[in-house]
Order: C-alpha cells, then sequence, then structure tokens
C-alpha cells in the first residue's frame, strides 16, 4: 500500500522589496535570497551603488544620501511591499543624516506617501522590547568607545522611540536578532519572549537572517511586536 504524503506550504514571500543598508553584511544576505528566490529589490545605499552586483531585471539600486530626505525615500519606496532596515553604525556612518533613529519621521512620511506600511527594523537579541528599560548589557556595550558603543546607542534609541509612538501609522516589527557573518545557515527560531526550550544564544547566517525577515514581511506574524529571533536550542 502507498502512503501518500503532502508537503508543508512554502512560507509567503513579498513581491518586492526596499532594503535600507543594502550594502551591508545582512543586507547582501537579504538581496542573496531575493535573487535565488525570484523577489524583487530596491537596493537603497548612501554611496557607492556599484558595490551591489548582479541585479536582475525590476530590481534596482537607489542612491538615497540623506535619511532625512523625504523626496528620495519616497522615490525608493514606491514599489515595494514592505522596507527592510538593516542599518548599522561604522565609522563612515554616525552622521545624524545616517541614523534611523534620528529620522523615523522621514521614513515614516515617505512610506506613507509611497503607499507603503510594512517594516521590519533589525536590532540585537539583547535588546529589551519597546516601552522598557534597556538591558544591563546594552547599557554596558553602549557605553563602550568606537563604533560599537555608538552602534549600541543607536540601537537603544530606536526601541525607545518605538516605545514613544514612532512608526505609529505603519505595521512595524522589531526584530532582536542573533547573527553574524560566521552564523549557522538555518532557519532560526523566534518568539516574543525567550523560551528556554527552543531558543539559544547562538547567531545564524546573514542570509538564514534575511530568509527570516522576506518570509515575515508577509507572514505579518509580529506586527507591533519584538520578537526574539535566534538559533534553535538542540
Amino acid at each position: 500500500m502507498t502512503t501518500s504524503t503532502t508537503d508543508a506550504p512554502s512560507p509567503r514571500r513579498p513581491g518586492h522589496v526596499a532594503v535600507l543598508g543594502a550594502a551591508g553584511g545582512l543586507g547582501q544576505g537579504v538581496l542573496r535570497v531575493c535573487r535565488k528566490e525570484g523577489i524583487g529589490f530596491t537596493a537603497i545605499v548612501r554611496s557607492r551603488p556599484e558595490r551591489i552586483a548582479d541585479v536582475p531585471r525590476g530590481s534596482r539600486v537607489t542612491v538615497v544620501t540623506s535619511l532625512a530626505d523625504v523626496r528620495a525615500l519616497e522615490a525608493a519606496f514606491v514599489g515595494a511591499d514592505a522596507v527592510l532596515t538593516v542599518l548599522g553604525v561604522t565609522a563612515t556612518s554616525s552622521d545624524r543624516s545616517a541614523l534611523l533613529s534620528a529620522n523615523m519621521g522621514p521614513v515614516e512620511e515617505a512610506m506613507s506617501a509611497a503607499g507603503v506600511d510594512r517594516i521590519l527594523v533589525i536590532n540585537t537579541l539583547i535588546a529589551a522590547p519597546p516601552g522598557q528599560p534597556a538591558s544591563r548589557i546594552l547599557r554596558f556595550f553602549s557605553w563602550m568607545p568606537g563604533a560599537m558603543g555608538r552602534g549600541a546607542a543607536e540601537q537603544q534609541a530606536v526601541i525607545d522611540a518605538l516605545g514613544n509612538g514612532a512608526f505609529a501609522s505603519l505595521r512595524w516589527t522589531l526584530v532582536r536578532a542573533a547573527l553574524n557573518a560566521r552564523g549557522k545557515d538555518e532557519p532560526p527560531v523566534a518568539a516574543p519572549e525567550w523560551d528556554r526550550r527552543v531558543h539559544s544564544w547562538l547567531p545564524v547566517s546573514y542570509e538564514a537572517m534575511g530568509r527570516w525577515l522576506l518570509e515575515e514581511a508577509a507572514a505579518d506574524a509580529f506586527v507591533r511586536a519584538a520578537p526574539l529571533v535566534s538559533r534553535r536550542r538542540r
């Protein structure tokens, strides 16, 4: 006797995404997934668009030098089903025009003008959710000198802004994520709170996290929430 089996349905994907911070490690991971799965993208960079190679038909690279430039952002967001914000703070991107926390109003205005209301914002696994005090470990990192300290302070500033009503007109998700370039390429687990049965502190790869971001952009499982996303506990 033959037993029939039914494959699990494939996760939904957006048709086109706008990626803020597309030239960074996670941004490039998102673009790799888009290319593999036929998802259109607008890769948004501050300079040197030639860093984004292999742009499929229907996708594009757009230079937006300042996150305060509503008109440039609006043009970049047109046609997107969702915006993925995967920005980091580096030695060359620490000025106010490059910081999401300082420009959440212009980003929201540009999205509304472009007819897009879904945004995912990457953050760190050690962050507390919006509306709660900063975690001790994130406060510790924010006191460190250099890009690491500025990056931690920026991550907390975004969290505080969301807790104070930023992106109120948008369907936002703050992704508290464990990822790095050497993370494992496997699907992460996600939950609103830490679950000792499934979560670990271990990171997944940029591509694995990029795939999860694209799935969540369409699934809407964590709208106006801050899920913890990390490698599954073994």
